[in-house]
């Protein structure tokens, strides 16, 4: 057992693997830090963090040719609405008793007087109705959000209401959004889950109980969703009581034409054709939102490792590489570089697929960038610590009669 133990020791612990790994990730700590905080890198960051592999799998593996159509949400385009016609719209829209109606539209201004006042009356009779707003500026001694000035207290009040703001930067992906938050008010939902509330408490309860303070968006397309424009529900001749009834219904803009189609009021998704590079934006906020309520209905949520699990996988991974490096020297000198880099580009391979395969058919999201990153760099910090580091190392550890052992065979430049 014990000459088990040494051999086992012998094979597994290698010193100067250890150190050239530790070497290697405290290299990546800078370079993440460097990467996200100055901003020469601007170009590089915005390109780099900006784009993961999980897009790939919505961009590209997805069946576009498979639509399963979310019968619980349904879509009103609202266009670009005077208050008179938001207000004909939601009084038959509640005519026709949906089980919630969420109305992604910011009413700012005053316009007039009397229009104001009847769109005002018939939001109090909808007691279902949930409004959209936006969460002020973050007030980082406080640790909580100011309250929106962007919508008018006149329409607010006595109206539920949620926060349509998503973690996202302008021209950045919408991946995630933030279910809950404080403002100096109390505690807000964001709009996707004050109008679900609405529909199925038991469902946002389901939410809550995960604890997350962001949820990853499951998408599921924007074609998935029923969809009614304005004029069609203010037709006289329409009866949408089969349609409405007992559904959630979702209004805001969905564009009118061919201009506002690809420009007007759209957001970056993962969907998007163009996975990397500026493309146009692909998804309108309410089509999100409406993403968002089929995902915490059908309780379809996107599962991430935990951090620390991850990590403990990079760095296991990382040093795994840096052995095999050693070996693949020893074993195959006159062919080292060629094998050492099919090797790797083989381990990117398995690890993409590995990724994808994982998030495709079970919703489980491994965020491997460091390990990856760390894989790419092995070869280049194995030689780097031989040429370099190795040897005043050595005379340390001796000077302060710390055995590092030799490495047989080890690497020369």
């Amino acid at each position: 057992m014990r000459t088990f133990f040494r051999q086992f020791v012998h094979w597994v612990v290698k010193p100067h693997s250890i150190l050239v790994t530790i070497v290697l990730f405290l290299f990546i700590g800078v370079l993440d830090m460097i990467r996200f905080n100055l901003h020469f890198l601007d170009p590089f960051n915005n390109g780099l963090k900006d784009y993961e592999v999980t897009d790939i799998v919505y961009s590209r593996l997805e069946d576009r040719d498979r639509v399963d159509i979310c019968e619980e949400v349904v879509l009103v385009n609202t266009g670009q609405p005077d208050r008179d016609r938001l207000n004909r719209m939601l009084q038959k829209l509640h005519s026709y008793r949906p089980r919630a109606i969420g109305m992604d539209v910011l009413l700012v201004d005053d316009m007039s007087p009397g229009l104001d006042t009847q769109l005002r009356n018939t939001m109090a009779a909808i007691p279902n109705l949930v409004l959209a707003t936006k969460l002020g500026v973050y007030l980082p001694e406080e640790d909580c959000f100011a309250v929106s000035e962007d919508a008018n207290p006149f329409f607010l009040d006595n109206n539920l209401t949620g926060y349509t703001n998503f973690l996202s930067a302008d021209n950045m992906t919408v991946r995630m959004f933030s279910p809950f938050e404080q403002t100096v008010s109390g505690p807000v939902d964001a709009f996707a889950v004050a109008v679900t509330r609405e529909a199925n408490p038991e469902a946002v309860r389901r939410l809550e109980d995960r604890c997350n303070q962001v949820e990853r968006i499951n998408y599921i397309g924007s074609d998935n969703f029923l969809k009614v424009s304005a004029e069609v529900l203010l037709d006289s001749s329409f009866n949408g009581e089969d349609l409405f009834r007992n559904r959630i219904v979702l209004m805001g803009y969905i564009g009118e034409d061919s201009w506002a189609e690809s420009i007007n009021d759209k957001l970056y998704t993962p969907l998007n054709p163009r996975y990397t590079g500026r493309a146009l934006p692909d998804m309108y906020g309410v089509v999100i939102h409406a993403n968002i309520i089929a995902m915490i209905l059908s309780g379809d949520y996107i599962y991430d490792f935990p951090a620390w699990l991850v990590m403990l996988l990079e760095i296991l991974f990382t040093y795994v590489n840096v052995v095999m490096i050693h070996w693949i020297y020893r074993r195959f000198h006159v062919a080292f570089h060629p094998i050492t880099r099919a090797v790797q580009l083989l381990e990117f391979s398995i690890l993409f697929f590995m990724t994808a395969y994982l998030f495709h058919y079970f919703q489980v999201r491994v965020d491997l960038g460091s390990g990856i990153l760390g894989l790419a760099l092995a070869y280049d910090f194995v030689m780097i610590y031989e040429s370099l580091l190795r040897e005043p190392l050595t005379r340390l550890f001796a000077r302060f009669q710390v055995h590092l052992p030799e490495v047989p065979d080890a690497l020369e430049e």
